[in-house]
């Protein structure tokens, strides 16, 4: 008798056998969580661009925002826009008195005189205290 003949088919179940079964099952799984993950990781390299992508169109963005805002301010503090304004809203402003100019530097004759009944400070820098 040849040798896929000898088993005796009485004692063989009519049911499919499982481990088989269950090892392409679990081969299937793997792959397939295996593609799952390449798929997550590409949408999360996607996402990760999109947002670095949009993080440097915001930086120009801002950067041109404080251009433009810089030569506004320049604009605005040129002396010809301060006497206009000055003039429009009526403020009253005008130059200050040499007496209200204080001049800082390291020359003695362009240093203030001091005023009647001021202290002087020793060193400059230095905080006095009242006792």
């Amino acid at each position: 008798m040849a040798y896929w003949m000898r088993n005796n088919r009485r004692h063989e179940s009519g049911v499919v056998n499982l481990w088989p079964v269950m090892k392409w099952i679990g081969v299937a799984a793997l792959l397939a969580s295996g593609a799952m993950l390449v798929v997550w990781q590409q949408t999360q390299n996607a996402a990760l661009a999109r947002g670095i992508e949009e993080c440097r169109l915001k930086t120009e963005k801002t950067r041109r925002d404080n251009a433009q805002l810089g030569l506004q301010i320049a604009q605005l503090e040129r002396p010809e826009v301060l006497e206009w304004k000055n003039q429009v809203w009526r403020l009253g402003l005008v130059p200050p008195a040499e007496s209200q100019i204080v001049r800082v530097g390291t020359s003695d004759l362009l240093a203030p005189t001091p005023r009647p009944g001021a202290r002087t400070v020793r060193h400059p820098g230095a905080v006095a205290l009242r006792r």
